[in-house]
Formats: structure tokens, C-alpha cells, sequence
């Protein structure tokens, strides 16, 4: 009675080990999480080569989402961190599985009898725990990986106002040398008259000679650069051309408060991450520990016993007396402990990142306030007077062309301020995880 008690017990706890056996079916969503963060539609998982994602036409010129949404389809170094997504959805699906069971057959040769053995190792207590360090490590990975999301979206952001800086400054310089030009040939024409002398016009056409220079030096800068923004976005290797269009919208602010601080930590996926993993690192170590105690089910039948086939269970047992998976305890203590120290570092950085992105901000709104009051309408208005003074005779025209010459220099001035508030407001965006609104409110995500 007691063996077939045993026998049905040992046959009920392979059929739930068998059932229980499959791979867990845990979604890990960080594509969504990124496209929910940034607005953008997702990459199809079947897409191939470049992909110019619905709703985006290269052929008349980009906007900044635009530039956001075809990196995050094509830029070749984050879906290479994308695939690492798919090795934590396998090592998921390897935490799940059993181990194999194995089945022992020994021929009745001569006077031998046959023998068969199945053993099948029992792991009703470990598997939970391994599926559960596995899981939280996957969302671990997957939380970094949202993270790369968002600062691939600040690079890109990032060198567009670059690239698109470097087109302005073209533009500015190239008026700049057709204003140089016009003082140079006003200073000849008047040494030929002899009213100036001839440093004077030497001057005049030495600064000519300077301003095409650096027509040329924008041009070349303006290359670079879209050499450098066409490899942020993916597309490298497309022989496409990609004119700029700047979006006509107002102009996007962030409200500097002293929740940006705890907004960010509560935000950033990369805190996240780093959460995840102490998470994942203590589940490691309940695994480990149970890993010090194996059983594995048997069962055992033989074709010539005393009453024809015989079979019975049984149980083999590892007695936990020299080896007790100190190894393996000692390691998930140690991954615990780097773990902890791993969230403090990414607590200290998100902290400076987001200081210093905000004082970034705060300077470039001031400065370019400044400049725009101070420097630039002063000099526009200085222009409209000294049109004024030369139309009713007071003044001479190389004057008016100096003080326009002033208003180029005045001008590219201000748009190198705009950039910089542009820079320091990707850069915020990318230290409190999520983009800035309009008049400082919070609108989605980076």
C-alpha cells in the first residue's frame, strides 16, 4: 500500500513539473516605452535596410521630430542595443525551461536482465526563483535600453541644431562678405579720388579678403556637419539629399523648479534600471540558495523480476554536507552589493546632470536675453536712424554700410545664443527624462 501511495505521489509530481515546464510569457515592452516617451511611431520588428518611418518626407527638408523619429528607426548603434533585448527575452525563456530528463537503458546481454531508469530532476522550488531574477533582470535591461532611446534623441537633437547653425551661418556670412565687398569697393573708388589713403583701402579689402574666407570656412563646417547629422540619423550611407526645415513653432521653454530634482529620479529609466537590478540581484541570490539542495524523481523498472516487469519510484538526493553552492551565494552577494552601489553612482549623476543642465539653460536664456535688448535691437534701430541721416544728406554711405556690417556680426551673434538655448534645452530634457512644453509645462516625453 505504501509503495503504490508512493508511486502515485512521484507520478502527480512529474505531471506538474511536465506542466508547469514551459517558458514564462512575460512581455517586456520597452519599444512601446519608447515610442510612448518620445511620440514617435515604432520600427516594425520585420523591417529591413533603411526605413523612412509613415508620415516623414525626406525630399522637402526635416523637421527636429522628424530627424528624432528616422533615427529611431535607422540609427545603427541603438537597434544594435535593441538586439540586447532579445538576448534578455532568451535567457527569460531559458530561466523557464527544465532540465531534461534522463532515461537509462541497460541490455539483457547473457545472463543480464533489462534494466531501464528515468530520472527526472524535481525543481518545483528553484524554477520560481530563477524565472523571477531572470524577469527582473530583462526589465533591467530593458529600462537601459529606454534610456539609450532618450539620449540617441538628444544626440540627434543635438547635432541638428548644429547642422542647422552651421546653414544660418552661411547665410550670415555670406552677407557679411557682400556688405565687405561693397566697403571695399567704396574705399578704392575714394583712395582713387584721393579722400582716403591707401591703408585705408588695404584695410577695406583685407577684410573682404578675411569675410570670404569665412564664407568659405562655413561652407566646409556646414558639410561636416551634415556628414555628422546624416550618421546620427541612420542614413550614412543613403545618397539622399536632406535640406533642413526648421519647425515655425514658438519657441519651447522649461519652468526650472526645485521638483525637477525628484522628477528626474522618479523618470529616468536609468534609475530604474539601476533599482531593477538591485531587485534582480537579491532574486539571484534566493535562487542560489536553492540551489543547495537537488532532488531528482526515479524511476526504475527492470523486464525479469521475480513476478515478470517490475518498476518503482524512488528519489536521489544530494546531501548538502561539502557543497552548498557557496560559490554561487558568495557571487549574488557580490552582485548585490555592486548593484547598490551601481543605483547611489546613477542617483549622484542624474543629480549633477540635471544641476548643470539647468544652469546651462538658465545662463543661454540670459545671455540671449541680453544680447536681444542690449546689443541687437540697439543696433537695428541704430540702422534705421542711420538710413534716415544718410538719405537727408548727413552722413556718408560707408557709414550706413558699417553699421550693417555691425548688424550681420549683431545678428549671427543672437542666433549662436538661440543655439545654445536650444543645446542647454535638449540637454535638460535628456537629464529629467522627459521634453519640456511650452511655457514650461510637461508635455509627454523626451
Amino acid at each position: 500500500m505504501g509503495s503504490l501511495f508512493l508511486s502515485r505521489l512521484l507520478t502527480a509530481s512529474l505531471l506538474l513539473v511536465t506542466a508547469t515546464g514551459c517558458a514564462p510569457k512575460v512581455v517586456i515592452a520597452t519599444p512601446n516605452d519608447i515610442v510612448r516617451r518620445t511620440g514617435m511611431p515604432a520600427r516594425p520588428a520585420d523591417a529591413k535596410g533603411t526605413v523612412i518611418p509613415p508620415g516623414v518626407n525626406i525630399t522637402d527638408g526635416l523637421t527636429q521630430d522628424e530627424a528624432v523619429a528616422i533615427a529611431l528607426w535607422n540609427n545603427p548603434d541603438f537597434q544594435v542595443q535593441l538586439a540586447n533585448l532579445g538576448f534578455a527575452r532568451a535567457d527569460l525563456v531559458d530561466a523557464g525551461l527544465l532540465q531534461n530528463p534522463v532515461l537509462s537503458l541497460l541490455f539483457p546481454l547473457g545472463p543480464k536482465q533489462l534494466e531501464t531508469t528515468l530520472r527526472f530532476p524535481i525543481e518545483l522550488w528553484q524554477r520560481p526563483r530563477r524565472v523571477a531574477a531572470a524577469t527582473l533582470a530583462a526589465e533591467s535591461i530593458a529600462s537601459g535600453l529606454e534610456q539609450d532611446g532618450l539620449v540617441l534623441v538628444s544626440d540627434v537633437k543635438l547635432a541638428y541644431i548644429e547642422y542647422a547653425l552651421a546653414q544660418d551661418r552661411i547665410a550670415l556670412a555670406e552677407r557679411a562678405l557682400t556688405e565687405l565687398n561693397a566697403v571695399a569697393a567704396l574705399m578704392d573708388s575714394r583712395f582713387r579720388a584721393g579722400d582716403v589713403s591707401q591703408l585705408e583701402a588695404r584695410t577695406a579689402a583685407i577684410d573682404a579678403a578675411r569675410a570670404r574666407q569665412d564664407v568659405e570656412r562655413a561652407r566646409l563646417d556646414a558639410a561636416l556637419r551634415a556628414n555628422e547629422f546624416r550618421a546620427r540619423i541612420g542614413l550614412a550611407l543613403e545618397a539622399v539629399e536632406m535640406p533642413l526645415v526648421l519647425a515655425e513653432t514658438a519657441p519651447t521653454t522649461c519652468a526650472i523648479t526645485p521638483a525637477l530634482f525628484d522628477e528626474a529620479l522618479t523618470s529616468r529609466p536609468d534609475v530604474r534600471a539601476a533599482e531593477l537590478a538591485i531587485e534582480a540581484a537579491a532574486a539571484r541570490l534566493g535562487w542560489e540558495e536553492s540551489r543547495a539542495f537537488a532532488l531528482t524523481a526515479v524511476l526504475d523498472a527492470n523486464g525479469s523480476g521475480s513476478e515478470g516487469f517490475e518498476w518503482g519510484p524512488g528519489v536521489d538526493a544530494g546531501v548538502p554536507i561539502f557543497n552548498r553552492n557557496q560559490g554561487g551565494k558568495a557571487r549574488a552577494q557580490a552582485e548585490i552589493q555592486r548593484a547598490s552601489s551601481l543605483y547611489l553612482a546613477t542617483r549622484q549623476r542624474v543629480a549633477t546632470e540635471v544641476r548643470a543642465a539647468t544652469a546651462q539653460y538658465r545662463q543661454a536664456s540670459v545671455a540671449a536675453g541680453e544680447w536681444q535688448k542690449t546689443v541687437l535691437e540697439p543696433l537695428e534701430e541704430q540702422v534705421q536712424v542711420a538710413d534716415r541721416a544718410f538719405n537727408e544728406g548727413e552722413v556718408a554711405y560707408l557709414f550706413v554700410i558699417e553699421m550693417n556690417r555691425r548688424l550681420t556680426d549683431a545678428r549671427l551673434r543672437t542666433r549662436e545664443a538661440e543655439a545654445d538655448i536650444a543645446r542647454a534645452l535638449a540637454r535638460l530634457e535628456r537629464a529629467i527624462g522627459r521634453r519640456c512644453g511650452t511655457e514650461g509645462e510637461g508635455t509627454g516625453g523626451v
